[in-house]
């Protein structure tokens, strides 16, 4: 949700959690700090960092800074991005540990604020597929600066390079090991050791973090049943399901979807065996947390209410 913010001077605001945080400065001005760096941030401008970084806003002295903000769980975006997406998302998200700010004399900037000023008031579908827009803006900004550099020592083959960056999610899952080797017309072999060398994982390890992923977005939905989402996840067995989801959140399927989590607002946590995600260990793991949602519309820096889950 996109909320509004209103800083007296001097006061401070942090986003805590998970994903990436936009801040969209409307007036006043004030700076972000992060351990011993400080970025000024004015009217007009983005600014957007990784919340699990830290780092606040402190209004400057003498006047109000007023802004809006929303946060971006980036396991959303998942189903979005195409085969060379994917493997940039690591670098992407890297860029942002340190915060950024897109000066709104910008292209990015000016889109953003063009685009928030289009989000309907009503907390619905309209709402949150804007919210995306806004965030696909600097997103894009950065996978074209992430492709510029990675495109000086990447040394898959052309063709294959062509192909990797046509290759969707939905083909990575739906298809076999056999029927994608005689796409890129190559072997098994072979086509597990280049996309070992582009993504950086095996192929199957990402089909199995990706059809997690996916099972996790169903499982929101709490009219859906586990059975059923094991299948449309290409699990055939419902203990299998069972195993894989809770080797890799911590808990099982249903343990997840309970209304109330632990302390912080995670739904099972990710627990000792998040540590083994094979996505986190290439740098490419988009399962971040899940993104604070508030229910006002303007609030204070003292007067912010959490939403239970």
């Amino acid at each position: 949700m996109l909320r509004t913010v209103r800083l007296r001077p001097l006061e401070g605001w942090s986003s805590k959690g998970q994903g990436l945080a936009f801040v969209l400065a409307k007036t006043g001005r004030a700076k972000h700090i992060l351990g011993r760096t400080t970025q000024p941030v004015g009217p007009g401008d983005v600014l957007v960092f990784d919340r699990a970084c830290g780092g606040r806003l402190a209004a400057q002295k003498g006047g109000e800074f007023f802004f809006g903000s929303f946060a971006l769980d980036l396991d959303h975006l998942l189903p979005m991005c195409d085969g060379k997406e994917v493997s940039l998302l690591g670098k992407v998200t890297d860029r942002f540990k340190d915060a950024r700010v897109y000066p709104a004399e910008s292209d990015p900037a000016r889109e953003c604020h063009r685009l928030a000023e289009g989000i309907p008031a009503r907390y619905d579908l309209g709402h949150r597929s804007q919210l995306l827009r806004v965030g696909a803006v600097i997103l894009s900004v950065e996978f074209k600066q992430a492709r510029r550099q990675s495109s000086g020592y990447m040394r898959v083959e052309k063709p294959v390079l062509r192909v990797f960056e046509r290759l969707s999610t939905s083909e990575i899952l739906s298809s076999s090991v056999g029927e994608l080797a005689e796409e890129f017309g190559c072997s098994r072999r072979r086509l597990n050791r280049l996309f070992h060398q582009y993504f950086g994982i095996s192929m199957t390890a990402l089909r199995m973090e990706l059809r997690l992923l996916k099972a996790v977005c169903l499982l929101r939905n709490p009219d859906a049943k586990a059975s059923h989402v094991a299948v449309e996840c290409g699990f055939g067995h419902l203990g299998l399901f069972n195993t894989c989801f809770k080797r890799r959140f911590g808990a099982s399927p249903g343990q997840w979807r309970k209304p109330l989590g632990p302390p912080g607002g995670q739904r099972g946590g990710p627990g000792k065996a998040d540590l083994g995600c094979p996505l986190r260990f290439a740098g490419l793991c988009p399962q971040v947390g899940w993104p604070f949602v508030g229910r006002g519309t303007e609030t204070t820096a003292s007067d912010r209410p959490r939403a239970r889950r």
